[in-house]
C-alpha cells in the first residue's frame, strides 16, 4: 500500500497546539529522511534525520525535518541571504543532534509516543537541565540550546508549537565565561608569519596549477594580513580585487559577509615591482593574482568558475581527479598539517593550536594596537561592532595582570604607633604622599621640577599611603572605573586595571574594613576636587 503524503497546513494558535492528528500518519518515517544543503564552504551537505526516527518521537522529528528543509530551500533560492547553509548545518549538528535524542529519552520515560503538545515550557526546562548534566561547558550548553531553539522557534512560526515555551535567559552572563580563540603571542606570531612567508616564497616562484595544500597556505597569507572571516575568505571570487579609487598603489579587496548581509571592504597595498616578490613579503594582492592565474583552467572546467579557491584533488581513492572547492573543515585540517610540517610550538613546547579564526583574532588585536587602542575604529575596520570586539576578540595583555605591583609603602596607624615604620618626611600629592617629588623615579630629574606623573605613583618606591590619604586614593579609583566605558575594555585594562587591582588587593586590606567602606563611598559620591574632572588625567593615562 503506497504511503500517504503528509500535509502540514499552518495552524494559528495563541497558546499551544492542541491537535496534531494530521501528524500521526502511518507514512512516518517519510521516504526521504535527508535534508540537502546548498553548496557551501563547509563540509556539511546532507543532514540525515533517519536515525532519530523509530525512537518514540517521530512526529517531532518529522516536524523538525520539515522546517530545516524549508530553511535549506529558502537559502538556495535566496543565495544564502536568508540563512547560510553553514548556519542551517549548525542548527542540525549542534542543536537537533542533542534535542531529538532528549525527545527519545522523554518518550521512553512517558512510555508512549511523544506528541508536539508535550513540548511546552516545562519540557524546555527539562532539556536545559539535561544539557547541564552533560560534560559540556556552559558555553557549549548554551550553543546547543540556542541552535535547537532556532529550529523549535521555526516550528512555532509554522503553528506546530506554542511560541511562549522558552525561558527568558537560561544562560545569564554566558559571554563572560568564554572568549574566542586567544590571539597569538608576539613570539608565536613571528613564527607563524615566518613559516607562511617561507611557504609563499616557494609557491610564488613556481608554475602550474596550485595544489589544495598550496591554496591553504595562500589563504592563510590572506587571512593573517586582512583579518577576513574564514567563511567569506573561502568564498572569495575571482573579481574580489579592484583598483583603489584614490591611491594608485592600492587595491580594494571585497568579500561578502553572510551574517548581517554586509559587504566587507579592505584597502591593500601591493608591490609594483614584480621581481621583488621572491625576496619581499608577498602582499595580498599578489597572492590573489597568483591563485587566479595558475588555477584558471581548473576553475573553468569545474562547477565553480567564479570562486577563487578551486583545485583538482590529487589524493587516492574515488575522489582522485575531482575538481573541488576549499571547505572550512579541510582548511583547518591543512592548517594543523602546516603546524606539523613547520614544527610550530607554543611557549610550553607543545604543538601550536592554530586555526583560521585564531589568525583573524590575532589580526584584530594587532589592529587595535596600531589604532592607538581605539575600540570603535578597530571594530569598524574588523567588520563588526565594538561589543563583539570586546566579547570575542580583544584580549588584555598579560602584563596588565601580572607585572604591576605596589612599589611604595602603606603606613597604617597601627604600624606607626608601634614604631615599625619610620616616619620619614613626605609631601602630599593628588594621589597620596611622596617621599621625594623632585628626585623620585618618574620626576623630570632636573632637581627643579616636581613629579607630575600621578598615575605612576603606584609603581614608584617613593609612594606612601596613610589613612588620611584614602580619600584621595579612592577619588582616583572611581574616576578610573568610569573611564572603562570611554576607552573600551582592552585599553582600559592595559592602562588602568593594575591601579584598581593594587588598591583593592594591596592597599585596602591593610586598613580597617569599616574605614575603607566609609571612605570609598564618600569618594564615589563626592570625590576629591582634583579627581572630579576626567580631563585631570590628561596625558597621565599613558604613564
Amino acid at each position: 500500500m503506497p504511503k500517504k503524503k503528509l500535509r502540514f497546513p499552518p495552524i494559528q494558535r495563541p497558546a499551544k497546539v492542541g491537535n496534531d492528528e494530521t501528524l500521526k500518519l502511518e507514512s512516518l518515517p517519510p521516504a526521504e529522511t535527508t535534508v540537502w544543503l546548498p553548496e557551501n564552504a563547509t563540509s556539511s551537505r546532507g543532514l540525515d534525520f533517519d536515525k532519530h526516527y523509530g525512537q518514540g518521537c517521530d512526529v517531532v522529528v518529522y516536524a523538525a525535518q520539515r522546517v530545516v528543509d524549508k530553511m535549506a530551500r529558502d537559502s538556495l533560492s535566496s543565495d544564502g541571504r536568508t540563512l547560510s547553509p553553514a548556519t542551517i548545518g549548525a542548527y542540525f549538528h549542534q542543536g537537533m543532534r542533542h534535542f531529538l535524542p532528549f525527545c527519545a529519552v522523554m518518550a521512553s520515560a512517558l512510555r508512549r509516543e511523544l506528541e508536539l503538545d508535550d513540548i511546552d515550557r516545562e519540557f524546555i526546562d527539562l532539556f536545559v537541565a539535561h544539557l547541564a548534566q552533560s560534560d559540556a561547558s556552559k558555553q557549549t550548553q548554551r550553543t546547543r540550546y540556542r541552535h535547537a531553539k532556532s529550529v523549535l522557534f521555526a516550528m512555532g512560526q509554522s503553528g506546530w508549537l506554542a511560541k511562549d515555551i522558552f525561558p527568558r535567559n537560561p544562560y545569564p552572563n554566558a559571554n563572560r565565561l568564554h572568549k574566542g580563540d586567544k590571539p597569538l603571542s608576539e613570539p608565536e606570531y613571528k613564527k607563524v608569519i615566518r613559516a607562511i612567508n617561507t611557504s609563499l616564497q616557494a609557491i610564488l616562484t613556481g608554475s602550474g596549477p596550485l595544489t589544495s595544500r598550496e591554496l591553504v597556505t595562500c589563504l592563510m597569507g590572506i587571512i593573517v594580513r586582512t583579518g577576513i572571516n574564514p567563511s567569506p575568505a573561502l568564498e572569495l571570487r575571482t573579481d574580489c580585487l579592484s583598483r583603489h579609487p584614490v591611491k594608485s598603489d592600492r587595491y580594494v579587496l571585497t568579500s561578502f559577509k553572510r551574517r548581517g548581509n554586509a559587504t566587507h571592504i579592505q584597502s591593500l597595498r601591493r608591490t609594483s615591482d614584480i621581481e621583488s616578490i621572491v625576496n619581499a613579503v608577498p602582499k595580498v594582492a599578489e597572492i590573489i593574482d597568483h591563485v587566479r592565474d595558475r588555477n584558471a583552467s581548473i576553475r573553468q572546467a569545474s562547477r565553480y568558475p567564479d570562486l577563487l579557491f578551486v583545485y583538482e584533488s590529487r589524493g587516492g581513492g574515488q575522489h582522485h581527479g575531482n575538481l573541488c572547492r576549499l571547505s572550512g573543515t579541510f582548511l583547518n585540517t591543512q592548517i594543523h598539517a602546516f603546524v606539523d610540517r613547520h614544527q610550530l610550538l607554543d611557549a610550553d613546547g607543545q604543538p601550536l593550536q592554530l586555526n583560521a579564526t585564531r589568525l583573524r583574532t590575532t589580526f584584530v588585536n594587532r589592529l587595535f594596537d596600531l589604532s592607538g587602542g581605539n575600540p570603535v575604529l578597530t571594530a569598524e575596520l574588523a567588520g563588526h561592532t565594538p561589543k563583539v570586539s570586546n566579547d570575542h576578540y580583544l584580549e588584555a595583555p598579560e602584563s596588565a595582570e601580572k607585572d604591576w605591583r605596589l612599589m611604595g609603602e602603606v603606613r597604617t596607624d597601627e604600624l606607626l604607633n608601634q614604631g615599625k615604620i619610620e616616619q620619614l618626611p613626605t609631601e602630599n600629592t593628588p594621589v597620596a604622599k611622596c617621599q621625594d617629588t623632585l628626585h623620585g623615579r618618574f620626576a623630570p630629574g632636573n632637581g627643579n621640577e616636581h613629579c607630575q606623573q600621578f598615575l605612576a605613583c603606584f609603581r614608584c618606591p617613593h609612594f606612601v599611603v596613610t589613612g588620611e590619604d584614602l580619600y584621595r586614593v579612592y577619588s582616583l579609583y572611581w574616576i578610573l572605573v568610569r573611564m572603562r566605558n570611554k576607552l573600551g575594555a582592552k585599553r582600559w585594562a592595559k592602562i588602568y586595571r593594575h591601579i584598581i587591582r593594587i588598591i583593592d588587593n594591596e592597599i585596602a586590606p591593610q586598613f580597617d574594613d569599616d574605614q575603607v567602606r566609609s571612605v570609598r563611598e564618600r569618594a564615589r559620591v563626592d570625590p576629591h576636587p582634583f579627581w572630579r574632572d576626567p580631563e585631570m588625567l590628561g596625558s597621565e593615562y599613558v604613564a
